[in-house]
């Protein structure tokens, strides 16, 4: 009985941790949105198609926006969600002013993906702290 107790153990404290990592993914994610709608700087963003280097499309689009000292930044528009940015689609976005590369784009911020993660590391980690704890 004592090797299946450690096994229990051992079984309900990875459950735990992959829950405290999936919770710990959500919760980070959800305040680095909240962080940037607080704290960042709104500006519109224009999707442009950026060719590869022999001219060939390569199905990529990239954000293009300007800083208020005038420097323009491109970054990658690939967001959480799956429905693509037509070239010349302006979005709304916000940008870290310390680093004015790290941005939220308006509606593909993931909440949806980001509770999830949430709920299902609450879910883990309390079936795991169980096993543990009340195992064979």
């Amino acid at each position: 009985m004592v090797v299946t107790w450690n096994v229990a153990v051992a079984i309900g404290a990875w459950i735990a941790f992959a829950g405290a990592l999936a919770l710990l993914v959500g919760v980070t994610a959800r305040r680095r949105a909240r962080r940037l709608k607080r704290d960042g700087i709104k500006v519109w963003a224009e999707a442009i198609d950026r060719p590869q280097s022999d001219g060939r499309p390569d199905g990529g689009v990239r954000l293009q926006y300007t800083l208020p000292d005038g420097r323009v930044l491109e970054r990658s528009a690939r967001a959480r969600r799956a429905a693509p940015l037509a070239p010349g689609q302006k979005v709304l976005l916000w940008y870290d002013p310390d680093d004015p590369a790290e941005v939220l784009i308006y509606g593909r911020d993931g909440r949806a993906s980001d509770l999830t993660f949430a709920t299902i590391g609450v879910v883990f980690l309390v079936a795991g702290v169980a096993i543990a704890v009340f195992g064979p």
